[in-house]
């Protein structure tokens, strides 16, 4: 890409955190970030370089993060609402999924969850979804950076597992034919990582999580993961297991700065100083939870104690 000026009333770096440049300018050329300067140095500076967007009124800043989706979801929107998590999910969105939810569905609803996500402004997502490597595919294909996830969970779908497999067995299947998924396709992507992402720990086990850790560990990959989502969930685990499943996941050597802990409604004031201390990562997914009525993440208190924090859409 030829060197090219951009230049916007006002604009807005990463670091150092809340500057905001007024009538500035950045000077780009392949794809990297030469200069920032003001506006009114440009012509003097840079007299034979093109200005290739020049807008008055807007804002010029690095892209958002959508930091999980399941993109693919974007095609059963509106199918269930005024439901809670369980239901929605058991009555609803699995079914529709077993019925729906091929490959040629996951492609052309990440093509659909791509050009909303790049209309408004989001250049990268962390996805978690059945058949990654067409998630992968689109995502290269469109230019936007991703984190695909390497699902794993503890029941059969029309992409892996088998209904007369154990709960691990199938976590070991899905991981396998992820392994092979990161080696033949994303291993070839400019834009595409991988991820180990199982899907929550009642739909894993602690087996499964443990087997899922230990290859994010071995692959040096961050480990993606539904946690603390609902109140049902927490004490539900506790009831089988005398812990809630964040002590698990601690338990298991898995709370570190490769957890990506999503939507952690459920939280006391001794877990988030856990989740502090590891450098563990926080996603938080104010709408869904609002939907499916899961309850709030603590925003506020882990932000105050440090905790790295990241906004999603869900599914």
């Amino acid at each position: 890409m030829p060197k090219q000026i951009l230049s916007a009333g006002w604009v807005v770096p990463i670091v150092p955190s809340g500057l905001v440049l007024e009538d500035h300018s950045i000077v780009v050329e392949d794809e990297q970030i030469l200069d920032v300067l003001p506006t009114k140095e440009v012509s003097g500076k840079y007299p034979d370089v093109p200005v290739t967007f020049s807008s008055p009124s807007s804002v010029l800043m690095p892209g958002f993060v959508n930091c999980h989706t399941h993109s693919a979801m974007t095609l059963l929107r509106g199918l269930a609402d005024d439901l809670e998590l369980m239901p929605w999910l058991n009555n609803h969105i699995w079914p529709a999924e077993g019925k729906f939810a091929g490959a040629e569905f996951v492609e052309d609803g990440t093509r659909v969850a791509m050009a909303e996500m790049i209309k408004g402004g989001t250049t990268c997502f962390n996805d978690m979804y059945f058949f990654p490597a067409e998630i992968a595919k689109v995502a290269e294909e469109g230019g936007m950076r991703a984190f695909v996830g390497l699902i794993c969970i503890g029941f059969p779908s029309s992409y892996c597992g088998s209904p007369d497999k154990s709960m691990e067995e199938n976590i070991k299947a899905y991981i396998g034919k992820g392994m092979e998924i990161r080696e033949e396709v994303m291993s070839k992507l400019a834009r595409v990582r991988p991820t180990i992402a199982p899907h929550a720990p009642y739909t894993c086990g602690e087996e499964g999580m443990k087997y899922a850790g230990e290859k994010a560990r071995e692959l040096k990959v961050p480990f993606h993961i539904h946690l603390h989502e609902t109140s049902g969930e927490c004490s539900d685990w506790m009831d089988n297991k005398s812990e809630r499943p964040l002590k698990t996941l601690e338990r298991l050597g898995l709370v570190d700065e490769r957890l990506v802990a999503v939507h952690m409604t459920q939280l006391d004031d001794e877990e988030i100083e856990l989740l502090a201390k590891r450098g563990a990562n926080v996603i938080h997914c104010p709408e869904s939870n609002m939907k499916l009525a899961s309850g709030a993440c603590p925003v506020w208190k882990l932000m105050k104690k440090g905790v790295n924090m990241g906004l999603g859409t869900d599914g």
